[in-house]
């Protein structure tokens, strides 16, 4: 279990917790996760040029070990 963390340097956390890592055949430094569960992860600050609609296809991450009173979700990452 892991939660995840989105890299997005304004000072806010965005956190989601208690995810389940499975290993997919997708590119080494890539992952994919389900929406919504991982909508708090996307800064409404970073938008497409043109669509001005969030950047959910590319959030940069970190994973940490799920906190143990936050182990509530299970999706593949």
């Amino acid at each position: 279990k892991v939660d995840i963390v989105s890299l997005w340097d304004d000072g806010r956390e965005r956190r989601v917790s208690g995810f389940t890592l499975i290993a997919y055949d997708i590119p080494a430094g890539q992952s994919a996760a389900y929406y919504p569960e991982t909508n708090p992860l996307v800064p409404l600050e970073s938008y497409g040029e043109r669509t001005y609609t969030p950047t959910s296809k590319f959030i940069a991450i970190r994973l940490e070990p799920a906190a143990a009173s936050n182990l509530i979700q299970s999706v593949g990452v």
